[in-house]
């Protein structure tokens, strides 16, 4: 089905892009990866491994850059919008910035999108449009109120996207992923998520873990393979239409149980215990009902098993462990 088409994957080079990428290139798509490989101080257009992914032209740019955006657009089938200022932390940090890349850049691109009758657009959204939520279970007819301007940016785009395929009849989806681990997950300088990364980095420099809070927040770990696979079976879906929905393994696991697991893999190393930082939610899980319905599927890693490819892969790539942490 995906065979022959023209997909532009923007941010595509980075952790959750690279593996929609390969996923699609097995399935004979003819991919162009848009990134302007600033999310990491390294070279992951390498490390991650799209540099080397036959089938797949690279573009060197900026999503806010609109002629480039436009110029590969009118090329293409299907577009999967993965590019993004993704980091809570960062956002918080530089608010006008993140209005730039994720609100700006989204719009110009939904609207070439249109102009051009594009079969698909796809987008990345977050389980943070949900925002603290008054049940520890997240579903998708429940109302949204982020706390960080990262989960309102993904919260507009989810309804920017709907109403395109509304007023306009572009077929639009959204996506809203769970707390993604797994390879090649690189923590971010300033980023307070990827909890797997970062404690499991931290016990390999053999230095302190930092929980915020008392670690009984909860989050649905969702491993970046099962993640990746929803994105590309969406695609095909014509029930996705117009949709925004969850991708998650619609279980709960706490903080201290990742902490717990790490410990499994790697030698104990001392926990301290802060406050929460700003835009971080208590959390909740996935309700994947709607999941299960529209893409006639579920996640198949658990997270045992996710976790321990993560840590196979980091075990061969401890170059990647950044200086800073």
């Amino acid at each position: 089905m995906l065979k022959n088409k023209k997909i532009l994957v923007t941010g595509g080079a980075g952790m959750i892009g690279s593996n929609i990428v390969k996923k699609l290139t097995t399935r004979g798509a003819v991919v162009t990866v848009l990134d302007n490989l600033s999310a990491y101080p390294f070279d992951y257009l390498h490390e991650y491994g799209v540099k080397h992914i036959k089938n797949v032209n690279f573009v060197n740019g900026n999503v806010t850059n609109a002629k480039i955006v436009n110029g590969l657009i009118e090329k293409m089938d299907i577009v999967i919008h993965a590019a993004a200022l993704a980091d809570v932390g960062a956002c918080v940090r530089n608010p006008v910035l993140e209005h730039k890349m994720n609100v700006t850049a989204t719009s110009n691109i939904l609207e070439t999108c249109k102009k051009h009758n594009l079969e698909k657009f796809i987008f990345v959204s977050s389980a943070s449009v949900y925002g603290i939520g008054k049940s520890k279970i997240f579903r998708e007819d429940q109302p949204c109120f982020p706390i960080s301007n990262y989960g309102l940016s993904k919260l507009w785009g989810e309804q920017q996207s709907r109403l395109y395929y509304e007023l306009y009849g572009l077929p639009t989806t959204s996506l809203r992923f769970f707390s993604v681990y797994g390879s090649p997950q690189v923590p971010k300088k300033g980023s307070h998520s990827w909890c797997v990364a970062i404690f499991g980095m931290l016990a390999k420099k053999r230095k302190p873990i930092t929980v915020y809070g008392d670690g009984n927040q909860i989050r649905d770990f969702t491993h970046v393979s099962d993640i990746a696979e929803a994105v590309v079976l969406s695609i095909g879906k014509k029930t996705t239409n117009g949709k925004f929905f969850n991708v998650g393994t619609g279980k709960s696991t706490t903080i201290n149980m990742i902490v717990k697991k790490i410990f499994e893999r790697i030698e104990k190393v001392p926990i301290k215990y802060k406050p929460y930082p700003p835009g971080d939610p208590l959390g909740g899980y996935a309700d994947v009902t709607l999941m299960k319905k529209l893409l006639n599927w579920e996640p198949k890693l658990s997270l045992d098993k996710g976790m321990d490819e993560y840590f196979e892969w980091l075990n061969e790539n401890e170059h990647l462990v950044p200086k800073w942490l």
